[in-house]
């Protein structure tokens, strides 16, 4: 049995059109990112908490790829600003217009095309003048990804077996150039989102109970193979 697992916007959060291209996000229900998937969660999560580290309260922050604007929901203090092909309208131009002291793009590199990796690195190390944050799948999950893709046919995952995965290694040594100090992180578990995964495509009415009890208490456990790196860099003066 196989079914697409689709992004769907949520409830919790609302886009404003602010200039073109550009979307303000506007949190309406912070307790909806409990509904997220467990691999949307983890990620949102964990950029976060390293935003929450780094990023002074009340700072303004352009997330590049941000579909709906969940991102906001982790981030009650601060101001998110969202800029997206689907959502939005937003494009390479307009990623190239903006300028940010704060830039973050979680889980969108992987699903540009690898001849275009480098440009939109590119445009998001323009756009942010002072600390980016860039999340992807860990190129070594790569048979996890071909098992989870043979399994559900979900089109999102597809991209991440037929495009290679992006080299946390190259993002850094771009980020390097571009004038950027770079530190390296890796997290959450491959195996817990593999199984969860398939039990979302199979038994989608049941996933939501699994997925509140993994994040309750499994979210900051230690991991053996993590499933995401997050790539932060910090403009050097």
């Amino acid at each position: 049995m196989t079914k697409d697992i689709k992004l769907t916007l949520s409830p919790g959060v609302e886009l404003k059109e602010d200039i073109d291209g550009v979307a303000r996000a506007n949190v309406l229900d912070q307790g909806k990112r409990f509904e997220l998937t467990w691999d949307r969660f983890v990620r949102l999560h964990n950029t976060a908490e390293s935003i929450k580290a780094l990023v002074p309260k009340g700072s303004q922050i352009l997330d590049v790829g941000g579909f709906d604007g969940a991102l906001s929901m982790f981030l009650a203090d601060y101001v998110i600003d969202v800029i997206d092909p689907i959502t939005t309208g937003g494009s390479g131009l307009s990623i190239s217009n903006c300028k940010y002291d704060f830039v973050v793009s979680i889980d969108a590199l992987e699903h540009v095309e690898p001849r275009d990796r480098d440009s939109f690195l590119e445009q998001l190390t323009c756009a942010s003048l002072r600390k980016c944050f860039i999340n992807f799948p860990a190129r070594h999950t790569i048979r996890a990804q071909r098992l989870v893709y043979e399994l559900t046919k979900n089109p999102l995952v597809r991209e991440h077996v037929e495009w290679e995965l992006p080299d946390r290694n190259e993002v850094k040594e771009h980020l390097e150039r571009a004038g950027f100090q770079v530190e390296m992180k890796g997290y959450a578990s491959v195996s817990q989102w593999v199984s969860q995964y398939l039990l979302q495509t199979v038994a989608p009415e049941v996933a939501a109970t699994a997925n509140q009890y993994l994040l309750e208490e499994h979210l900051s456990e230690p991991v053996g193979t993590c499933l995401y790196d997050l790539v932060i860099g910090t403009k050097v003066d």
